[in-house]
C-alpha cells in the first residue's frame, strides 16, 4: 500500500500547484490544460520572431495560432545574457486587428520579453492560418453560442491567450515571475477573463474592453439582437463580470468618457469586482489599437509592478461634506500639475455622446478639494503629474 504514497502526494502537489495557479475551476476552461507547455515553430525571423503555437483542441484537432514575439537581446541584436531574465507580456489586440509587429517592438524596446497573438485565425498576412480559427465571412462570431462550446469565438480565443503566457513562461530569457496583459477594446474583453483565470499574470491593463457588456453601447445592441435564451447563455459564460471577482492582482482599467463600446459607467462597474483595482479615464479618448496602446500610464503602472517602478500618482480619501464639496488626498513621487474635477450633466442611453466639462480643484499641500454641481450626473477627479502622467478617483455614476 505504502508504495502508492509518494504517487498520491506528487498527485495532490501537482493539484495544489495548478490551483494556485490557475482560477479555472467551475469555469468553461475547467478542463483544459494550460499548464503545460504548446508546441511552437518558428517561421520567420528577423528582430522579431514570427511564430505559430498549437492551443486548445478546436474541431477535433490542435489549433494553430499566428504571434510576433522578442526579447530585448533580440530586437536590439545585442548578445544573449543567459543569465539575464527580462519581464514578460502578453498583447491581445482589438476587433479587425491581429498581432501586431509594432506593438511588440514597442515594448521591447521598454526591456520586456513580448508576444502578440493573433485570436482570429489569421497569420502575418491577415489571411486564414491553415489549422487556426475558422471566421465565417471574415466576422469575428463574438457572441455566437449556438457553436459548441470548443468551437466559440470567446472559449477559444481565452484560452489561445494564456496558453500563449505558457509558451512566454517557457522562453529562457522571460522571468516567469513577472508577466503582465494587456489587451485593446475586445483584447481588453479576453483580458479580463484570462488574467481572472491565471494568476500567474502578475498585473493586467484592460484598455477600453471591460464588463457589464449588456448595459453598453454597442456591444448592448448586439446582445439585443439575440434570442433572450443566447444573451442569457453568453453573459453567464463569458462577460467578464463573471470572473473579475476572482482576481487579486493589480488591474488598471483605462478608458475614455465617451467610448461607444464600453461605456463609463461599465467600467465602474467591473472596476468595483478585482479586490486591487484602479481606473484611469481619459476625457474625449478616441477608440483604436494604436490610440489605445499608447498611454504612456500603461508602461507606468506594469513597471511598477513588475520592476518596482515609480507607481502612477493615486487619489485617495475621497469624502463628501454637505453643499456637494468633495475633498480627498493626492500621493505622488513627482509634483502634481493639476487635479480636476470631470463632469457631465447629460443623461440618456447615449453616454457617448454625453458632453463632459473640466474644473480645476482646489490645491493645499497633498489635499485637495471642490464643489461637485448638483446637476452632474456623473463624475470623477483625475490628476497628472509634471511628466504628462495621468491619475483618475471613483467614477461616481447612476445606478442602473
Amino acid at each position: 500500500m505504502t508504495k502508492y504514497i509518494p504517487s498520491l502526494l506528487l498527485a495532490l502537489s501537482c493539484a495544489f500547484t495548478a490551483s494556485a495557479q490557475l482560477n479555472t475551476a467551475g469555469t468553461p476552461w475547467e478542463n483544459e490544460d494550460f499548464l503545460s507547455t504548446p508546441t511552437f515553430k518558428v517561421i520567420e525571423e528577423d528582430s522579431i520572431q514570427s511564430i505559430i503555437f498549437e492551443s486548445i483542441p478546436y474541431k477535433g484537432a490542435k489549433k494553430s495560432v499566428f504571434a510576433y514575439y522578442s526579447s530585448p537581446e533580440k530586437f536590439l541584436g545585442e548578445k544573449s545574457d543567459t543569465t539575464t531574465k527580462h519581464p514578460g507580456i502578453i498583447l491581445v489586440h482589438g476587433g479587425g486587428g491581429t498581432a501586431f509587429r509594432e506593438w511588440v517592438a514597442m515594448w521591447a524596446k521598454r526591456g520586456y520579453a513580448a508576444l502578440a497573438l493573433d485570436t482570429r485565425g489569421n497569420g502575418p498576412d491577415r489571411q486564414h492560418l491553415n489549422g487556426g480559427f475558422d471566421e465565417n465571412g471574415k466576422e469575428t462570431p463574438y457572441f455566437d453560442v449556438t457553436l459548441p462550446l470548443n468551437e466559440q469565438w470567446v472559449y477559444q480565443a481565452v484560452g489561445d491567450v494564456v496558453n500563449a503566457h505558457s509558451l512566454l513562461r517557457s522562453f529562457p530569457e522571460v522571468d516567469t515571475t513577472r508577466t503582465a496583459i494587456t489587451g485593446i477594446s475586445w483584447g481588453g474583453v479576453l483580458t479580463c477573463i484570462a488574467s481572472s483565470l491565471d494568476n500567474r499574470f502578475k498585473a493586467a491593463v484592460p484598455v477600453y474592453g471591460c464588463g457589464y457588456l449588456w448595459q453598453s453601447g454597442k456591444m448592448k445592441e448586439q446582445l439585443d439582437k439575440l434570442p433572450e435564451e443566447q444573451k442569457e447563455t453568453w453573459i453567464k459564460q463569458y462577460d467578464p463580470s463573471r470572473y473579475l471577482s476572482l482576481m487579486t492582482q493589480p488591474i488598471l482599467f483605462l478608458n475614455g468618457t465617451n467610448d461607444v463600446h464600453f461605456y463609463l459607467s461599465s467600467t465602474a462597474q467591473s472596476a468595483s469586482l478585482p479586490s486591487n483595482s484602479s481606473t484611469l479615464i481619459k476625457q474625449g479618448l478616441r477608440h483604436s489599437h494604436k490610440y489605445g496602446w499608447q498611454n504612456d500610464e500603461i508602461e507606468t503602472f506594469i513597471n511598477h509592478n513588475l520592476t518596482d517602478g515609480i507607481p502612477l500618482p493615486e487619489i485617495t480619501n475621497e469624502k463628501t461634506a454637505e453643499g456637494n464639496t468633495v475633498t480627498g488626498k493626492i500621493n505622488s513621487r513627482f509634483p502634481i500639475k493639476d487635479i480636476s474635477l470631470n463632469y457631465t450633466t447629460d443623461s440618456g442611453e447615449q453616454k457617448e455622446k454625453y458632453n463632459w466639462y473640466k474644473t480645476d480643484c482646489s490645491i493645499h499641500g497633498d489635499t485637495w478639494s471642490v464643489t461637485v454641481p448638483h446637476d452632474a450626473t456623473m463624475w470623477y477627479i483625475s490628476a497628472s503629474d509634471t511628466n504628462g502622467i495621468l491619475t483618475s478617483g471613483t467614477i461616481h455614476y447612476p445606478q442602473p
